[in-house]
């Protein structure tokens, strides 16, 4: 599902820049370091998110466990 999406967001994005390409050169460079910055931003924050850090806060317990004697 995840390729499936990815292939239909780089077909847009060739499309307009095909269209931002009619513009002229100046447009199309302005275009094309928009999508490679927020590219870059993506993979960053992907990649920061597959390392297997994790806020303190969602992985331990907000209180410690009492146990009754």
């Amino acid at each position: 599902m995840i390729k499936l999406f990815a292939l239909s967001l780089v077909l847009v994005l060739a499309a307009v820049g095909f269209a931002v390409s009619a513009l002229g050169a100046v447009a199309l460079s302005a275009y094309l370091v928009v999508v490679v910055t927020l590219l870059l931003l993506a993979v960053r924050r992907q990649r920061g998110q597959e390392s297997g850090r994790t806020c303190a806060c969602c992985t331990s317990t907000v209180f410690d466990s009492v146990e009754v004697r």
